[in-house]
């Protein structure tokens, strides 16, 4: 397959698969329960059985700031990483600011955007695009912290009919349907999970994710197929960390 091909189906792979990817949010415990726990996920994926990778997902937070952190590569071959700051507050996520960097050989994408939710606008920057902004809207996920808020929702069984994603294009709407209960084989161990469609325009291109309540609807394998191909992503380790740590 040719290069410019693998480039563009890693770079979706990346943003989609875990970038929920496409992997998620909040119902209330109550108003003072902490809906997170540090963790960092490690995951192995493999793209039209042609790029095999490693993957991992890291949560913690700081000063009442969150951080996510998604770093995928191939080796010699293709890097990405992706980082969301929000806040979790009345039950729910509120973004701050996401940034986005990808390189596949000579290939080099950045892509970021910040939320000034006092004035309600975002500014945001991309090689392709350059500077500019939009207004904000109550609500807006960035592709990371997307998933954390759906896996609350599910957890509550109070997955939402659409959810506002933010990118440095603007605002669009996803939708997520949930298709039942599977078991699932990973390298990590059998997961009982439920299983997630995501709606794409695209109806040869399917999206799925499998969520383990046992980790917390942690996402334990996405698998996309576009009629084509076909990419996998599994989990293959998962480890909580400390707790919350503060500034010093």
């Amino acid at each position: 397959m040719h290069n410019r091909t693998l480039h563009k189906r890693f770079g979706l792979f990346t943003q989609m698969s875990f970038v929920f990817a496409i992997p998620i949010s909040f119902a209330i415990i109550s108003q003072s329960a902490q809906a997170f726990e540090p963790y960092q996920a490690n995951y192995n994926f493999n793209i039209a059985g042609l790029l095999n990778g490693n993957a991992s997902r890291t949560l913690s937070q700081q000063d009442g700031i969150w951080n996510y952190t998604f770093k995928a590569s191939v080796v010699s071959m293709a890097t990405a990483s992706e980082v969301s700051h929000f806040r979790y507050e009345s039950s729910k996520i509120q973004t701050l600011d996401h940034a986005y960097n990808f390189k596949f050989l000579n290939n080099i994408k950045n892509s970021s955007f910040k939320i000034d939710w006092p004035n309600k606008v975002v500014t945001a920057s991309s090689t392709k695009n350059g500077d500019t902004s939009y207004p904000a809207q109550v609500g807006a996920l960035d592709m990371l912290n997307l998933e954390l808020q759906v896996r609350e929702d599910i957890k509550h069984k109070q997955l939402r009919p659409s959810y506002l994603l933010a990118s440095e294009k603007g605002i669009t709407e996803i939708q997520f349907v949930n298709e039942g209960e599977e078991k699932v084989e990973t390298p990590a161990g059998e997961y009982d999970a439920v299983k997630l469609r995501l709606v794409q325009d695209n109806e040869k291109r399917k999206t799925y994710f499998w969520l383990a309540p046992k980790l917390d609807y942690l996402p334990v394998r996405v698998h996309q197929d576009d009629g084509n191909l076909s990419y996998e992503l599994n989990l293959t380790s998962y480890q909580a960390t400390s707790k919350t740590t503060a500034g010093k």
